[in-house]
């Protein structure tokens, strides 16, 4: 939906697993699925034909008719309008007073349902954690719109970060089931072994470094770094680590004060080849 644009990978599965439990515990029930969407994907999908084969009935639901939940003629609080996939055990006969009361409107039939159901479980989404943008933050590792740890690629990279040595695993990088979890988690324990396994670290030819007597301080390669390497040491002057550094270059251009050159792009270097270049042109 708007607030969550991200799919939260397992509460369709966890919803269809627990219907079937509830089939199994108790084979007469009758297990209503109220949903807008069902994403059991991969062998997953095994789960969502056991349920329809074990009697779990589901009704599929436009947006704009979200099911209303009330009891007593009041609305649950915080369940009309939120329901995603939700499943409802409902008993047989009619509904005293004080029980709850379902309605949805089957978008494949047009025909409004009525529930009486002793219970109305909702499938929660997966939330990033509270305190991700401030790890990202500190550990200067990137974040996407939705609050997820951000990957350097999805296919080349999707372990690591930017920044070198820290990896990436796990829910943080988005919902995912344990399984998948697990694999991601060696991946990133394979990675961190690559640098733990090496006597030497190795750093790039093209790093930034700071002359520290026209450094003024002024912050600017702190702002425009996207890897958040540059810092203000205890000395009051900008710091380079050369092992972080990618080598973009985008402080050095930056620089108000020109404190800051790229290894084999200093400026001199850069107007000697753009002079001989043009030197030869005229030739």
């Amino acid at each position: 939906n708007e607030e969550r644009r991200y799919c939260s990978r397992t509460c369709c599965v966890e919803t269809l697993k627990n219907a079937l439990r509830l089939k199994e515990l108790k084979p007469e029930a009758q297990v209503y699925v109220l949903y807008r969407d069902i994403r059991s994907y991969g062998l997953y999908e095994r789960y969502y034909r056991q349920a329809r084969e074990a009697g779990v009935v589901f009704v599929n639901y436009d947006e704009e008719a979200k099911p209303e939940v009330t009891v007593e003629g009041a609305a649950v609080d915080g369940a009309a309008g939120a329901v995603g996939a939700a499943a409802a055990t409902a008993a047989g006969g009619g509904a005293p007073a004080g029980r709850l009361k379902v309605k949805v409107r089957d978008a494949a039939t047009g025909f409004e349902l009525v529930i009486h159901p002793d219970n109305v479980i909702l499938a929660a989404a997966a939330d990033p954690a509270e305190d991700a943008r401030a790890l990202g933050t500190l550990l200067k590792v990137p974040l996407n719109d939705d609050g997820f740890f951000l990957e350097t690629h999805i296919k080349l990279a999707p372990m690591d970060f930017p920044s070198n040595g820290i990896y990436l695993c796990g829910a943080g990088h988005s919902p995912k089931f344990i399984a998948e979890a697990v694999y991601q988690a060696r991946g990133a324990a394979a990675r961190a072994a690559t640098i733990l396994s090496r006597e030497n670290m190795m750093a790039g030819g093209v790093v930034a470094s700071v002359d520290e007597g026209l450094c003024a301080a002024c912050l600017t390669c702190v702002r425009v770094c996207p890897f958040q390497v540059p810092k203000i040491n205890e000395r009051g002057v900008a710091e380079i680590s050369p092992v972080q550094c990618m080598g973009c270059g985008s402080c050095a251009a930056e620089c108000p004060g020109k404190a800051i050159q790229l290894a084999n792009y200093k400026d001199a270097q850069l107007a000697a080849k753009v002079a001989g270049m043009y030197a030869r042109v005229s030739d």
